[in-house]
């Protein structure tokens, strides 16, 4: 419990209520992660906790979603399979070595990863039906990249995944999004099995959060309507902006 004894109760339900909205996020438009760490961030935790606790609601969420995609046979699973084995591994790596790098530093690698995951999530996309030619290299190389970036930081890499797939695999872009959700669900159990042997996930924050996630996700694929995508990447943006901003001044005031 000693996770609990480091935030308010109000902080608490705070984080947890974040882990439903960015489930809910997720399973529309992704990019809940994208919230919910650096509203972790904000809360005064320590950056590895915040990327520990942060990997394992997500996953839950991303388990929801992945059915979803699965149920509705939405999922390449060609690139899939080939891509999973070394997406979790370059997470995992990823994971390793940013518990190496300082707290002060990873503060701000969170910070400015925000702008640059939301430029690419309200950046339009086109689908495509061009043919390319699919090899194993160029799956590892669309991919395993962008496992790394989620073991190392991670908000953004469900677009990440989605956007490399649909431009240099030229699949569209409802199937690179569906694809994308069974990369991130392996790069964040990657992630999760390196911060849990390092001794840097509290479950007593994380499985509260990640029981909201779940829900928010479930509740979020139901709501999936003609607009909603739009609705939710101006609400992401609304709460980015204030997130970012409030993180940057408690850093410079610290």
């Amino acid at each position: 419990m000693e996770i609990l004894q480091e935030l308010s109760f109000t902080w608490f339900v705070i984080l947890v209520i974040t882990a439903f909205v960015a489930g809910y996020i997720d399973a529309i438009a992704g990019g809940g992660g994208m919230i919910q760490a650096p509203m972790l961030l904000l809360s005064g935790l320590n950056p590895i906790i915040v990327l520990a606790t942060n990997k394992l609601s997500s996953m839950a969420g991303t388990i929801t979603a992945t059915y979803k995609y699965a149920k509705h046979k939405k999922i390449v699973w060609g690139i899939g399979l080939v891509a999973l084995i070394p997406c979790i591994v370059a997470s995992y790596l990823g994971s390793s070595l940013i518990m190496y790098i300082s707290d002060d530093i990873i503060n701000w690698l969170i910070i400015l990863s925000i702008p640059v995951a939301m430029v690419m999530l309200l950046k339009k996309r086109k689908d495509t039906n061009t043919k390319l030619s699919i090899t194993p290299k160029k799956i590892l190389l669309s991919t395993a990249p962008v496992g790394f970036y989620d073991g190392l930081l991670g908000p953004g890499t469900g677009t990440y995944f989605a956007i490399s797939m649909n431009r240099y695999l030229g699949i569209d872009f409802l199937r690179a999004t569906a694809t994308a959700k069974v990369l991130n669900l392996g790069t964040n159990f990657g992630a999760t099995v390196a911060f849990m042997f390092a001794g840097k996930l509290y479950l007593a924050l994380a499985v509260p959060m990640m029981m909201a996630n779940v829900v928010g996700g479930y509740i979020g694929s139901h709501f999936a309507i003609k607009g909603g995508e739009e609705f939710i990447k101006k609400f992401i943006v609304v709460m980015l902006v204030f997130m970012l901003l409030a993180n940057i001044i408690k850093l410079l005031i610290t």
